[in-house]
Formats: structure tokens, C-alpha cells, sequence
């Protein structure tokens, strides 16, 4: 007797329309919200799909029905599969919102399909959770899910590796030993060249895991056995007034504690670095400034669904286009209470139809507040920079 064809079969629902779920669906810049790492959509029929996972695993497939927003099927090809699969999802409106039902078939028969069935149920079960996650609360889990190590970082400039530049009390990296300056040469047995070589590897990793690092300390080779613990969860109030009420109170604190630093600092002082290739205060300043209004143009960008670079305000140019308009130090911090104040009127003005999106509306409401932060730790780096200029 010829063996029932296997198939995955799963249903979902979810507080949201079939036309926000089918964009979530088809859509590259969506489906990197809670599906996959990259994404390549010509949403169409006959159109292309490609998908890419942080472990590197890939499909890739055609379109072969797409009727927006009942639904959509496609092929699924992979290099790490046996052969060619088939996906179909379609959507129903229920009361309770949008009841999606996947079917992922094709799969054959033998060793070299054992476990593929699993696999798949396994993935979409976790991505369909996550799909309602992010349209009903606008958390992705995989974020929620992130370990934490509790440290930062950056390449080395003399030597392989990675510097550690700060550890914060009393997460898993300082717990283990690990202190600013440390420079890290492995992770979990694999070597560290780049930045990216550490999140390519701590992508993949859990909390409550325990990894060891491999680092020089003052040229000292040593080890150390980290715990990574649960990444805490932020939470982003519901009311768009209580976002920026929240982001006024940290940015004037901020600048506030700005401009009693630099009361007594004269502006000569100001021009010039601590040390040579760090950045003036005035610089540092200017720095602040650019970042406001790229942080409104990714936030637009987040809007209208596009995936956008992050804008780095750290380049001469930038600085020398800031200087132009506000050349003294008290300019600067009047220019840049301005430009916090039009971040806060641009997230305050978020329409309704634009809040309804959360995972969107989440991300820009906490890069508001993390602006915020933002300011605070460059703080520091100004109140280092004067006393260091101070004391020659």
C-alpha cells in the first residue's frame, strides 16, 4: 500500500484584517519583521520569492496564485532540501479577526526527507506565533527570545579581535570576570575578526546557555564560561501622549545637565579633542544634532515600509553642515533642543492608521526613548572630554 503523502497543516488567528496580514505575508520588508533575515518579493503571480534565515539556511520559490487578500501559494526550493515543496496560505475573516490557514505539501518519502516534516511544522508553527505577536502587540519574539550578555563592543584597531568598551553591573559578562579593555578573540570556540562575526554567532544562541570566551587581557591570554541570561522586555506604552511624554522629560533632563557642563567652558576649549582622532565637544555636539533628523527619515522610512540603513551622523561633512548654522556651543545646544522637540511633534502626529501598524509604531516609539539614552551616554563623553582638556 502506497504511503499517505505528508503534509503540514496548520491554522492561526489573529486581531488583525486579512489586508494587513496578506501584506505581512507578501511584503520583503514585513517578512524580516517575524519571519526571516532577509528577504527578496516580487508580489505577484509568477513573481519571485527568496528568503534568508541568520543560520544561513535559504529557500527560495514562484508564486503560483496570489489573490490579495484571500491568499497566496508558492514553490519552496531549498540547497538544503531534498527538492521542491509547495506552500498555501489562505485568510478568513472570523469575528475574533483573520483566521489563516497554512499547508506546506510535497514532501517525499526516504532518509533523505527524514525529519524535513518536523522541521517545516516546527518553523512555520514558531513564525505564525510570532506573525501574532507582532500584529497584535508589535513584539517580535525573537527579540524577547535574544539572550543577553550585557557588554559592549568594537574592532580592534592594532590587533585581531574585538575591545570591549563598557560591562554593564551585573550581567552575565561582568559576573564572568570581563572588564572594559579586554579584548575578546573568540566566542564559543569560534574566531572573532569583525563585528559581525560576533552577531552572526550570538544570533544563534539562547538564554541560559553557556558559552566561553576566549580574550587578551594586557596581552595575557585568558578564558571565561559566560551564562547568558533573558534579555529584558521593553514595554512601550499604549498612548501615543505618554510616548513623548516620557521622551520631554529625558531629553530636557538631558540637555538640562548639558548646558550646566558647559557653562563654564570656553569655546576655544571647545574645539579641541581630548586626544588626537576623538572627537572635539563641539563635534560630539554636532554629532546629537545629526542624529535627529536621521532618525525622523528612518522613521518616515519605517512608515512607508522600507528598509533603510541607519544613517551614521558621524562623518566631517555632516559635522561641518551643522557648524555652518550653529557655530558656537550655545547655538549647538539651542539647535539641538529644536531638533529633539521636532522628533517629538513627528512621533505625537503619528496617525491612527500608522499606530495601527505596532510593530512599526513600537520600534519608533522605544528609538525615540532610545534617543534619549542616547544623549546621556554622550554626556558622559563630554564630561570626560572637559576634564581632559581641562587638565592640560
Amino acid at each position: 500500500m502506497k504511503a499517505k503523502p505528508e503534509i503540514v497543516k496548520l491554522a492561526q488567528t489573529i486581531q488583525a484584517s486579512p489586508e494587513m496580514i496578506f501584506e505581512a505575508l507578501t511584503q520583503a520588508f514585513e517578512l524580516k519583521q517575524w519571519m526571516c533575515q532577509e528577504a527578496y518579493v516580487e508580489p505577484r503571480k509568477g513573481g519571485f520569492i527568496r528568503l534568508r534565515w541568520q543560520s544561513g539556511y535559504e529557500a527560495f520559490g514562484v508564486f503560483t496564485s496570489f489573490s490579495p487578500p484571500k491568499g497566496m501559494s508558492y514553490s519552496w526550493l531549498s540547497s538544503q532540501e531534498p527538492g521542491e515543496t509547495q506552500v498555501k496560505i489562505t485568510l478568513k475573516p472570523v469575528e475574533a479577526g483573520t483566521k489563516i490557514t497554512l499547508t506546506h505539501s510535497g514532501f517525499g518519502a526516504g532518509k533523505k526527507w527524514a525529519g524535513r516534516v518536523q522541521e517545516s511544522e516546527h518553523g512555520w508553527t514558531r513564525g505564525l506565533a510570532n506573525l501574532k505577536s507582532l500584529l497584535e502587540t508589535g513584539l517580535d519574539l525573537r527579540e524577547a527570545q535574544q539572550p543577553r550578555l550585557g557588554m559592549g563592543f568594537e574592532a580592534a584597531k592594532d590587533t585581531q579581535g574585538l575591545v570591549v568598551t563598557n560591562v554593564t553591573p551585573d550581567a552575565p559578562a561582568q559576573q564572568a570576570g570581563l572588564q572594559k579593555g579586554d579584548v575578546m578573540l573568540s566566542l564559543a570556540g569560534k574566531k572573532l575578526r569583525t563585528e559581525q562575526d560576533f552577531m552572526d554567532l550570538y544570533g544563534k544562541m539562547r538564554a541560559g546557555q553557556k558559552v566561553k570566551i576566549v580574550y587578551l587581557r594586557r596581552g595575557k591570554r585568558q578564558t571565561a564560561t559566560v551564562e547568558l541570561s533573558q534579555r529584558p522586555v521593553r514595554e512601550t506604552p499604549a498612548d501615543l501622549a505618554e510616548v513623548v511624554e516620557q521622551a520631554r522629560q529625558l531629553h530636557e533632563q538631558a540637555v538640562a545637565v548639558l548646558r550646566a557642563s558647559l557653562a563654564a567652558l570656553m569655546e576655544e576649549q571647545s574645539a579641541r579633542p581630548p586626544t588626537e582622532g576623538e572627537w572635539s565637544v563641539k563635534q560630539t555636539l554636532a554629532h546629537l544634532v545629526a542624529c535627529e533628523p536621521a532618525y525622523r527619515q528612518w522613521a518616515v522610512e519605517t512608515l512607508l515600509g522600507h528598509d533603510l540603513p541607519w544613517i551614521e551622523a558621524r562623518t566631517p561633512e555632516q559635522f561641518a553642515a551643522v557648524f555652518a548654522t550653529a557655530p558656537t556651543v550655545g547655538a549647538l545646544l539651542d539647535r539641538y533642543e529644536r531638533e529633539l522637540a521636532e522628533s517629538r511633534a513627528f512621533v505625537a502626529a503619528l496617525s491612527p492608521e500608522h499606530r495601527a501598524c505596532k510593530a512599526r509604531y513600537r520600534n519608533i516609539a522605544l528609538m525615540l526613548l532610545d534617543f534619549a539614552y542616547h544623549t546621556q551616554m554622550h554626556l558622559a563623553q563630554i564630561q570626560n572630554t572637559i576634564k581632559t582638556i581641562q587638565s592640560k
